[in-house]
């Protein structure tokens, strides 16, 4: 009997216990508010939003150049691959290798044709990932 009461004090004693360092945890919005303030502040880092320790903000300076040739040079820069990042000059990729988007539109081959060889490469098991190849096949490792 006393060891059915002890355990049953201590069991009351933890509940309370656990209700007490949850009442200690801040609320969403008490977080959210710090990490705002923090984000604001640069605290955090890889953001993008505070300012970085190592650069400089730039100084914006009026220019001469109306917005519409401004807007125009940009679109031309951009078209020709000169601005890195934007994802629409060619890929990052090795030099005299051509982009897929290029590859699609110098390509002789049809539509239908392109299907047709793709759902026989799915059939063969030749594409990864499409859950028809060998390694679907393969049994699970045993525990």
């Amino acid at each position: 009997m006393k060891k059915t009461l002890s355990s049953l004090a201590v069991a009351a004693a933890a509940l309370f216990a656990a209700q007490a360092v949850l009442a200690q945890t801040p609320s969403r919005a008490d977080v959210k508010k710090e990490t705002a303030e923090a984000n604001k502040a640069g605290a955090i880092p890889g953001t993008g939003t505070g300012p970085s320790a190592n650069v400089t903000p730039p100084v914006s300076a009026k220019s001469d150049t109306p917005r519409a040739d401004v807007k125009k040079e940009t679109a031309e820069a951009n078209k020709a691959g000169a601005i890195p990042g934007t994802g629409t000059g060619p890929a990052q990729a090795a030099a005299g290798q051509s982009s897929p988007q290029s590859q699609a539109a110098t390509s002789t081959v049809s539509r239908d044709e392109r299907k047709q060889e793709t759902a026989e490469a799915n059939k063969a098991g030749a594409i990864p990932g499409t859950g028809t190849g060998p390694s679907a096949n393969v049994e699970p490792a045993k525990k």
